[in-house]
């Protein structure tokens, strides 16, 4: 008979809070006989009081509650809470019924005021179902259908076009512990190569890992179907030629992770920590949008720019962020987010108190 088969193996997530375990003196094992990449145990044996032990769910803490969760779930309504509270916020318009889209003439009335929008679904995660920089009432029409088909509520958000960054920020305890500017994928037409080729030459970067693969890689393996769905809003499939002229942006994959965690404006790191703290979300991920002058003291700014927040804001806060971007950046230091997470799910000395309560 053969041998014992190995175990299954750890996500590249659960693998680096193994890691970060190890090094802080702490156990992380499975739950069950059965493999389960959703839940580990933490065990920390030299706590003062004796053995302490939580369950976690990937970077979800044991103390992140499930409103909390749904309410960062929903765009609309988180967004609005956080507006309520001053935070700079990038509004968006809700649509929840195909009918809508024409009928009531809003979608419309959005995009000639912006000349730009994205639409987004309104429940939606891994950035699945967004369509940037829409500039035609047809292709806003698509959009919003696509975003809504991927909503488990058949809801989409059309927002403004903010020209500038994306930068996540890493909230933990209600610290900022990391920054990284985040740019997407993009399939660029050039006449002479079909999507799929196009899309290969992106998947050759060996930077990108895959499940029956994990290592420790920053990226992930761009996967088709999703491009074809994406593609399909533009009009086109995997087997045609991309003309010179298109440019397919892919929000659910990274092309670059690069650290700013040092460079962050301590008032954006305020805002982030802020938001995040309003929708109890203890370990966040907050997405920010905007000129990179403004949100990084590094970036000079352009001529006839203004350092001020009204050209940024925050999209969302995410309750399952993907911690190892700061963890293992394309470009810059990698930072040790895991530690802290680590750490403050355990309440080890030096972690920040639990924080993880809705503000009402």
């Amino acid at each position: 008979m053969g041998g014992a088969a190995e175990p299954a193996p750890w996500s590249r997530t659960n693998l680096l809070i193994a890691a970060a375990a190890a090094r802080l003196g702490v156990e992380a094992t499975p739950l069950a006989s059965q493999h389960s990449d959703f839940f580990m145990r933490l065990r920390w044996p030299g706590a003062p009081e004796g053995p302490r032990a939580v369950i976690i769910s990937k970077t979800r803490s044991p103390y992140l509650t499930e409103v909390a969760q749904t309410l960062t779930n929903n765009k609309f309504i988180s967004r609005e809470l956080l507006a309520a509270r001053g935070l700079p916020v990038i509004r968006g318009e809700l649509f929840d019924e195909a009918s809508e889209v024409v009928a009531d003439g809003r979608a419309g009335a959005i995009l000639a005021e912006r000349g730009r929008v994205v639409v987004k679904p309104n429940w939606g995660n891994r950035g699945i179902g967004i369509v940037t920089d829409v500039v035609e009432f047809a292709q806003l029409a698509a959009a919003i259908e696509f975003a809504r088909d991927h909503d488990r509520d058949e809801e989409a958000v059309v927002e403004p076009f903010v020209s500038g960054i994306n930068l996540r920020v890493a909230v933990i305890g209600g610290r900022a512990v990391a920054a990284a500017e985040i740019s997407r994928p993009q399939l660029r037409g050039d006449g002479q190569r079909t999507a799929t080729q196009l899309l290969e030459a992106l998947n050759l970067d060996a930077r990108r890992g895959t499940w029956s693969r994990p290592s420790l890689v920053p990226l992930d393996h761009i996967e088709a179907e999703l491009v074809a769905e994406r593609l399909a809003v533009a009009g086109y499939h995997l087997d045609d030629v991309l003309p010179e002229n298109l440019c397919v942006e892919l929000c659910f994959e990274e092309l670059d992770v690069i650290d700013r965690s040092d460079e962050l404006r301590p008032s954006w790191a305020a805002i982030a920590v802020e938001a995040a703290t309003a929708l109890g979300v203890d370990v966040a991920g907050v997405d920010l949008r905007g000129p990179a002058h403004v949100l990084l003291r590094s970036a000079p700014a352009t001529s006839g720019d203004q350092a001020t927040h009204a050209s940024a804001g925050v999209l969302e806060v995410n309750a399952l962020p993907a911690l190892h971007l700061h963890a293992l950046p394309t470009v810059g230091s990698p930072r040790p987010v895991f530690d802290a997470f680590v750490a403050y799910c355990l309440q080890m000395p030096g972690a920040p108190p639990v924080c993880a309560r809705v503000l009402v």
